[in-house]
């Protein structure tokens, strides 16, 4: 055995490049059984914890731009909304005014309008003078700008331009402002009640509108570099694919979050924990007893049978099984490995 217990003595920086002659009967001695590799087309990691959120653009703030009064609210929370949906009626004394603004800017435009096509005809008569027409004019596009500004301040207001057509249309003032659901949604929570005052900007209901889901699962670190866009995740009876991964580490958990796309997620319960698998298609790995492979440091090692004996061969391990390791090294599928008394190649002590 010395030549044995003097080979595999050196450092772990020469072990990559090192050969252990041995012979069959020192083998049998020790116990050495050995294994084929088998090649690994794929892998998966976890479980790991993840949640299932969505996007910032998909949870809605139904908010006034004007003071106003509650008069109605016609949903309920959790409850689920078609786009379109009556979700409040509010009052608002301020709107009424600014209304009453636009009236008026209305009303004096179109006598203006009338005064300029007047004197626009007797001045090319010769009735009147250049100059008067040039004052006519101005007071034109004076009124046409306060007609434009009074319209851009009730549209800023939480008018839409088909409220803003029927006011110019008849004069006469919308006395009541009603809020749709912009898309279809589920109702999160309301923080108003009928009868309230609410100022401008103030939040008065949160909705969930429907759209994409996404699970957030958080990864450790040493694994989240073998993650790749497009790896499948599986959790519960849905699937989705990643499409996000971060590059910021959990200082507490030294996990990094990885976002997935939900394929199907009719049905799902926003912000549930699950456990998460991440699936992955893989080149040039191995699957290997976790006996087959001894540490030194950071750095693993398999010995790989040859006709002197073994070859040392450094190994990176890509996820972990209950009995088996999947794992990229220098290897064929024609290759043996030494699966047993692993330690003892490592360590052998002179008889």
């Amino acid at each position: 055995m010395k030549k044995l217990i003097s080979i595999i003595a050196f450092s772990a920086t020469v072990y990559a490049t090192q050969i252990i002659e041995i012979s069959q009967k020192q083998q049998n001695d020790l116990g050495v059984r050995t294994a084929k590799v088998i090649s690994a087309s794929k892998t998966s990691f976890g479980p790991y914890n993840g949640v299932v959120v969505l996007d910032k653009k998909d949870i809605i703030s139904i908010s006034s731009n004007i003071d106003s009064m509650i008069e109605n609210i016609h949903v309920s929370k959790l409850q689920h909304l078609k786009k379109g949906q009556k979700l409040l009626t509010l009052k608002s004394h301020a709107l009424l005014s600014l209304q009453r603004e636009y009236i008026q800017a209305l009303i004096e435009g179109e006598n203006v309008d009338k005064n300029y096509e007047r004197n626009l005809k007797l001045q090319s008569e010769g009735i009147i003078s250049s100059k008067r027409l040039l004052e006519s004019q101005n007071q034109k596009q004076s009124s046409d700008f306060k007609v434009e500004l009074t319209g851009h301040q009730l549209l800023t207001s939480g008018f839409n331009k088909s409220m803003l057509t029927k006011l110019k249309t008849t004069h006469q003032p919308i006395l009541e402002k009603t809020l749709y659901a912009p898309r279809d949604a589920v109702v999160y929570m309301i923080d108003v009640n009928i009868g309230e005052y609410i100022q401008a900007d103030h939040g008065m209901m949160t909705i969930y509108a429907n759209g994409k889901r996404f699970i957030e699962v958080s990864v450790p670190v040493d694994v989240v570099e073998n993650i790749s866009v497009g790896d499948l995740c599986t959790f519960g009876k849905y699937s989705a694919k990643v499409s996000m991964i971060g590059n910021i580490v959990n200082t507490a958990s030294q996990s990094v979050q990885v976002r997935a796309q939900i394929d199907n997620a009719d049905g799902i319960y926003i912000n549930r924990v699950y456990g998460v698998k991440i699936l992955k298609d893989i080149k040039n790995a191995y699957i290997v007893k976790k006996s087959a492979l001894v540490f030194e440091g950071k750095k693993s090692y398999l010995f790989k049978k040859i006709s002197k004996g073994f070859e040392v061969t450094e190994a990176k391990i890509i996820s972990e099984e209950s009995e088996n390791y999947v794992i990229k090294a220098n290897l064929r599928v024609t290759d043996v490995l030494a699966i047993s008394s692993t330690s003892a190649l490592l360590s052998a002590m002179e008889e």
